[in-house]
Protein backbone atom coordinates (compact mmCIF):
# COMPACT_ATOMS: atom_id res chain seq x y z
CA UNK A 1 0.00 0.00 0.00
CA UNK A 2 1.24 3.48 -0.79
CA UNK A 3 0.76 6.17 1.83
CA UNK A 4 -0.98 9.51 1.30
CA UNK A 5 2.27 11.54 1.36
CA UNK A 6 3.82 9.38 -1.35
CA UNK A 7 0.75 9.69 -3.55
CA UNK A 8 0.70 13.47 -3.14
CA UNK A 9 4.42 13.78 -3.95
CA UNK A 10 4.04 11.61 -7.05
CA UNK A 11 1.03 13.66 -8.13
CA UNK A 12 3.06 16.84 -7.74
CA UNK A 13 5.68 15.43 -10.10
CA UNK A 14 2.98 14.96 -12.72
CA UNK A 15 2.23 18.67 -12.53
CA UNK A 16 5.80 19.91 -12.91
CA UNK A 17 5.82 22.36 -15.82
CA UNK A 18 7.97 21.76 -18.86
CA UNK A 19 9.95 24.80 -17.78
CA UNK A 20 10.65 23.39 -14.29
CA UNK A 21 13.36 25.22 -12.42
CA UNK A 22 16.88 24.94 -13.75
CA UNK A 23 17.91 23.44 -10.41
CA UNK A 24 15.83 20.30 -11.04
CA UNK A 25 17.00 20.00 -14.64
CA UNK A 26 20.69 20.33 -13.78
CA UNK A 27 20.33 17.62 -11.14
CA UNK A 28 18.79 15.19 -13.61
CA UNK A 29 20.10 11.75 -12.73
CA UNK A 30 21.38 9.24 -15.27
CA UNK A 31 19.14 6.20 -15.71
CA UNK A 32 20.01 2.56 -16.19
CA UNK A 33 18.44 1.27 -19.42
CA UNK A 34 16.96 -2.22 -19.75
CA UNK A 35 15.29 -4.19 -22.53
CA UNK A 36 11.94 -5.53 -21.30
CA UNK A 37 11.04 -7.34 -24.53
CA UNK A 38 9.27 -5.20 -27.11
CA UNK A 39 11.12 -1.99 -26.15
CA UNK A 40 13.39 -0.40 -23.54
CA UNK A 41 12.84 1.25 -20.19
CA UNK A 42 14.89 3.53 -17.95
CA UNK A 43 15.20 3.10 -14.20
CA UNK A 44 16.22 6.09 -12.10
CA UNK A 45 17.11 5.08 -8.54
CA UNK A 46 19.16 6.67 -5.77
CA UNK A 47 22.32 4.86 -4.71
CA UNK A 48 21.77 2.51 -1.80
CA UNK A 49 17.98 2.72 -1.98
CA UNK A 50 15.90 0.01 -0.31
CA UNK A 51 12.14 -0.37 -0.47
CA UNK A 52 11.26 2.99 -2.05
CA UNK A 53 7.90 3.63 -3.72
CA UNK A 54 8.11 3.61 -7.52
CA UNK A 55 6.58 5.86 -10.17
CA UNK A 56 6.04 3.96 -13.44
CA UNK A 57 5.75 6.58 -16.22
CA UNK A 58 4.37 6.20 -19.76
CA UNK A 59 5.13 9.12 -22.11
CA UNK A 60 2.71 10.79 -24.46
CA UNK A 61 2.95 11.56 -28.15
CA UNK A 62 -0.41 10.80 -29.83
CA UNK A 63 0.41 7.08 -29.77
CA UNK A 64 2.88 7.64 -32.62
CA UNK A 65 5.69 9.87 -31.30
CA UNK A 66 7.58 10.37 -28.07
CA UNK A 67 10.23 8.51 -26.14
CA UNK A 68 11.06 7.42 -22.63
CA UNK A 69 13.57 10.26 -22.18
CA UNK A 70 10.76 12.86 -22.25
CA UNK A 71 10.54 13.08 -18.48
CA UNK A 72 11.58 16.70 -17.82
CA UNK A 73 12.30 17.24 -14.12
CA UNK A 74 10.32 14.25 -12.84
CA UNK A 75 13.28 11.93 -12.06
CA UNK A 76 15.26 14.54 -10.09
CA UNK A 77 12.19 15.71 -8.18
CA UNK A 78 11.03 12.21 -7.32
CA UNK A 79 14.46 10.86 -6.38
CA UNK A 80 14.97 13.87 -4.10
CA UNK A 81 11.67 12.99 -2.43
CA UNK A 82 12.31 9.30 -1.82
CA UNK A 83 11.08 7.54 -4.96
CA UNK A 84 12.44 5.40 -7.75
CA UNK A 85 11.29 6.47 -11.23
CA UNK A 86 10.78 4.31 -14.31
CA UNK A 87 10.05 5.57 -17.83
CA UNK A 88 9.22 3.21 -20.69
CA UNK A 89 9.15 3.15 -24.46
CA UNK A 90 6.40 1.30 -26.29
CA UNK A 91 5.86 0.48 -29.95
CA UNK A 92 4.23 3.26 -31.97
CA UNK A 93 1.42 3.69 -34.48
CA UNK A 94 1.12 2.75 -37.30
CA UNK A 95 3.41 -0.27 -36.76
CA UNK A 96 1.57 -1.20 -33.55
CA UNK A 97 -2.08 -0.65 -32.71
CA UNK A 98 -3.34 0.54 -29.32
CA UNK A 99 -3.96 -3.02 -28.12
CA UNK A 100 -0.30 -3.84 -28.84
CA UNK A 101 0.79 -0.65 -27.07
CA UNK A 102 -1.30 -1.58 -24.02
CA UNK A 103 0.35 -5.00 -24.07
CA UNK A 104 3.76 -3.31 -24.11
CA UNK A 105 2.81 -1.27 -21.04
CA UNK A 106 1.71 -4.44 -19.25
CA UNK A 107 4.96 -6.23 -20.17
CA UNK A 108 7.06 -3.30 -18.95
CA UNK A 109 5.09 -3.21 -15.70
CA UNK A 110 5.57 -6.96 -15.20
CA UNK A 111 9.31 -6.52 -15.79
CA UNK A 112 9.47 -3.72 -13.22
CA UNK A 113 7.40 -5.67 -10.72
CA UNK A 114 9.85 -8.59 -11.04
CA UNK A 115 13.07 -6.54 -11.02
CA UNK A 116 12.65 -3.19 -9.24
CA UNK A 117 13.74 -4.51 -5.82
CA UNK A 118 17.28 -4.91 -7.23
CA UNK A 119 17.29 -1.15 -7.79
CA UNK A 120 15.89 -0.19 -4.40
CA UNK A 121 12.20 -0.04 -5.30
CA UNK A 122 9.31 -1.78 -3.60
CA UNK A 123 7.35 -3.92 -6.10
CA UNK A 124 4.28 -3.60 -3.88
CA UNK A 125 4.29 0.22 -3.98
CA UNK A 126 4.20 1.12 -7.68
CA UNK A 127 2.18 4.09 -8.92
CA UNK A 128 1.28 4.28 -12.61
CA UNK A 129 1.59 7.70 -14.25
CA UNK A 130 1.00 8.73 -17.84
CA UNK A 131 0.79 11.83 -19.96
CA UNK A 132 -1.46 12.25 -23.00
CA UNK A 133 -1.33 8.97 -24.96
CA UNK A 134 0.59 7.51 -22.02
CA UNK A 135 -2.23 8.65 -19.74
CA UNK A 136 -4.67 6.73 -21.92
CA UNK A 137 -2.49 3.61 -21.91
CA UNK A 138 -1.99 3.67 -18.12
CA UNK A 139 -5.73 4.21 -17.57
CA UNK A 140 -6.65 1.45 -20.03
CA UNK A 141 -4.24 -1.13 -18.65
CA UNK A 142 -4.81 -0.18 -15.03
CA UNK A 143 -8.59 -0.25 -15.21
CA UNK A 144 -8.75 -3.54 -17.10
CA UNK A 145 -6.53 -5.29 -14.54
CA UNK A 146 -3.35 -5.35 -16.62
CA UNK A 147 -1.28 -3.77 -13.84
CA UNK A 148 -1.81 -6.21 -10.95
CA UNK A 149 -0.94 -4.79 -7.56
CA UNK A 150 -0.72 -1.19 -8.80
CA UNK A 151 -1.05 1.15 -5.82
CA UNK A 152 -2.56 4.11 -7.69
CA UNK A 153 -2.94 5.73 -11.10
CA UNK A 154 -1.92 9.35 -11.69
CA UNK A 155 -3.51 10.44 -14.96
CA UNK A 156 -2.30 13.90 -15.85
CA UNK A 157 -4.20 14.70 -19.03
CA UNK A 158 -7.78 15.42 -18.08
CA UNK A 159 -8.74 16.97 -21.42
CA UNK A 160 -8.14 13.70 -23.24
CA UNK A 161 -10.56 11.56 -21.22
CA UNK A 162 -13.67 12.42 -23.24
CA UNK A 163 -12.78 10.53 -26.42
CA UNK A 164 -16.32 10.87 -27.81
CA UNK A 165 -16.09 14.67 -27.59
CA UNK A 166 -12.65 14.59 -29.17
CA UNK A 167 -13.98 12.58 -32.11
CA UNK A 168 -17.08 14.76 -32.47
CA UNK A 169 -15.17 18.04 -32.35
CA UNK A 170 -12.24 16.86 -34.43
CA UNK A 171 -9.62 17.92 -31.92
CA UNK A 172 -8.86 18.96 -28.37
CA UNK A 173 -11.87 19.86 -26.26
CA UNK A 174 -11.82 23.02 -24.18
CA UNK A 175 -10.80 22.56 -20.58
CA UNK A 176 -13.71 21.89 -18.28
CA UNK A 177 -14.78 24.85 -16.12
Amino acid sequence: MIDRRSLIMASMAAMLPLEASAAWKTRRPTPETFDYGPAKLDIYAPDGAIGLPVVFFVHGGTWQFGKRSQVDAKPAFLLANGFCFVSIDYRMLPQANVATQAGDVEKAYAYIRANIARHGGDPNRIVGMGHSAGCHLVALTGMRGGLPGIAALILDDTRAYDLAALAKNGGMVRAYA
